[in-house]
């Protein structure tokens, strides 16, 4: 890590908290969603911490963030891969590695690549436009089973809404949709992502898909005091200079920049190269539990308009107000602290 850096601080307690307090809370087991890099909280570091705390079973989006997990020879843990992967030779390989069937033409595909089917999970889709199969093909589905005498691991949706009267609705579907094929085909049942998890909706189902909760990290319109959050962004200030001996700050001439009430120009290392956006630009940053705006960003480097009591060294941290950066970027937290590259490590703290 090189000098004057910014760092992702995880509060490796936090994440604990929020894992076993979910599941005292459904009495469910929990498949740990950790895909997009654990959602910018770093893949590697988060699946250590809670496969050394009794979670062992997680889910990512993608093969390669699969081989990721695998790379860090944890024993017993299982991983399930929500898109299709590129061959389907993996499964055969890595026995603890489990897939989504996405359509019935992938279906048809291991049928004939004669994998083992107690590593599969069979998706439906009921309206989400996403991946899984449909309820006009429910019918089809059924008769592919019973003719293939086929055994998943798991039955699976995803809901599109945290409406509680909506997901309700979809699980009411999903669980029918189970009863008509036959309940005995699948191992395991679930849909509840966070949202309709902390809502309450987990009847019928075996397992529950939780990411962003397990983080800290709320859906929109969610309220529970109890998850807590475990994720942070900081670094100090590296350089200050004063206004009077500048034209531009950055890229930007100076006299486009609305200086009133500052005096100087701070310096921090962190920049659109490590998936900091530009988006960013005038979003409001903390030093000395004072707000200070972020006035322009560079590749490397991003620059703040401060006053005389901010100092070289001063901490200088980002995204501190959830709810306020979503207001102001006009996007989610979750997809924010997802752009944030490797660029910037991953800590781990108490």
């Amino acid at each position: 890590m090189g000098r004057n850096n910014f760092q992702i601080k995880l509060t490796q307690n936090n994440i604990i908290h929020n894992f076993n307090y979910i599941k005292k809370y459904t009495q469910k087991e929990i498949i740990a969603v950790v895909k997009a890099n654990a959602y910018g909280h770093g893949l590697k570091e988060v699946v250590s911490i809670l496969s050394s705390h009794g979670c062992n079973y997680f889910a990512v989006a993608r093969e390669s963030e699969a081989m990721e997990i695998l790379s860090l020879n944890i024993p017993e843990i299982k991983i399930l891969i929500f898109e299709t992967v590129n061959d389907f030779s993996i499964l055969k390989k890595y026995n603890n590695l489990e897939m989504v069937v996405n359509s019935f033409y992938e279906l048809k595909e291991l049928i004939n690549a004669k994998v083992d089917f107690s590593q599969l999970h069979l998706k439906f889709d009921f309206g989400f436009a996403r991946n899984g199969f449909s309820t006009d093909e429910i019918n089809l589905v059924k008769e592919t089973i019973i003719k293939n005498n086929l055994y998943f691991k798991g039955a699976m949706t995803h809901f599109f809404s945290s409406n509680i009267d909506e997901s309700k609705k979809i699980q009411n579907y999903f669980l029918k949709s189970i009863e008509y094929i036959g309940k005995d085909y699948f191992s395991i049942i679930h849909s509840e992502n966070s949202a309709t998890t902390l809502l309450n909706i987990i009847d019928g189902s075996t397992h529950v898909r939780c990411g962003i909760s397990i983080l800290g990290m709320l859906d929109p319109g969610i309220i529970d005091e109890n998850i807590k959050r475990s994720w942070s962004l900081s670094g100090p200030i590296y350089d200050i200079k004063d206004f009077s001996n500048l034209d531009f700050i950055g890229y930007e001439r100076i006299e486009n920049i609305n200086t009133s009430n500052f005096s100087k120009v701070g310096k921090i290392k962190i920049g659109y190269g490590d998936g900091f956006s530009k988006r960013n630009t005038d979003i409001l940053c903390h030093i000395r539990n004072k707000e200070y705006p972020i006035v322009h960003i560079s590749m490397d480097t991003s620059f703040i308009l401060i006053d005389d009591l901010v100092e070289i060294g001063d901490n200088v941290e980002i995204y501190q107000n959830f709810e306020k950066c979503n207001a102001f970027l006009k996007m989610d937290h979750y997809e924010y602290t997802t752009l944030l590259n490797s660029r910037i490590p991953r800590i781990i703290v108490k």
